[in-house]
C-alpha cells in the first residue's frame, strides 16, 4: 500500500514539475532569442548596451555613452530592428490607443497598443516603437515598462541638454575674456 502511495506522489509531483520546467527553459530561450537580436542591432551601430529589458515579443535597450535607443521585436508574422539616436531627438512620449467596449454598468476601456514616440528636433518627424499590440500578446506590464524608458529617455536627453549649455557657457566665457 505505501509503495502505492509513493508510486502516486511521484506521478503528481513530475506531472506539477514537468510543465512548469518547460515553460521557465522556454521563457529563457525566447528571452536568449530577444537578447541576442537587439545585441546584433547593437553590433550593428558599435553601440554598447548600458540597459536593457526583454519583455513578451520585444527587447529594449539604450547606450547612454552614445545617446541611442535600440529595439528588437519578433512576432510570428514580422522582426522588427530599430536604432534611434537620441542626439536628434527633443523628447519621449507614450501614446496609448484604446477601445471602450460597453459593459451593464458602464463602459470598460482596453488597450489596444502602447507605442513609445520619439519626436525629432524636426518636429515634423517622429519614430514610433510598438511595445504592444493586443493581437501579438497578452497585456502583462508593458505600461510599467513604458513609463520607465521613458524617464531613462528623457534623463538621457536632459544630460545632453546640460552637455549643450555648458559648451555655450564656455564660449561665452571665452568670448567675454
Amino acid at each position: 500500500m505505501e509503495t502505492g502511495m509513493i508510486v502516486i506522489a511521484v506521478v503528481l509531483f513530475a506531472a506539477v514539475l514537468v510543465p512548469t520546467l518547460l515553460i521557465i527553459q522556454n521563457t529563457k530561450q525566447k528571452s536568449k532569442r530577444l537578447y541576442n537580436g537587439l545585441n546584433a542591432v547593437v553590433a550593428q551601430k558599435n553601440g554598447v548596451l548600458s540597459h536593457h529589458i526583454e519583455q513578451n515579443n520585444f527587447a529594449l535597450g539604450i547606450d547612454e555613452t552614445h545617446k541611442a535607443l535600440y529595439f528588437f521585436k519578433k512576432t510570428e508574422d514580422i522582426e522588427i530592428s530599430e536604432a534611434i539616436d537620441l542626439s536628434k531627438v527633443t523628447t519621449c512620449e507614450i501614446s496609448t490607443k484604446t477601445r471602450r467596449l460597453k459593459k451593464e454598468k458602464g463602459f470598460e476601456e482596453l488597450i489596444e497598443k502602447i507605442t513609445l514616440v520619439f519626436v525629432s528636433k524636426n518636429n515634423n518627424e517622429t519614430r514610433q516603437i510598438e511595445l504592444y499590440n493586443e493581437e501579438d500578446t497578452l497585456l502583462t506590464d508593458e505600461i510599467t515598462i513604458a513609463e520607465d524608458w521613458k524617464k531613462r529617455v528623457q534623463s538621457v536627453l536632459s544630460q545632453k541638454n546640460v552637455v549643450a549649455e555648458q559648451k555655450k557657457e564656455q564660449k561665452f566665457s571665452a568670448a567675454v575674456a
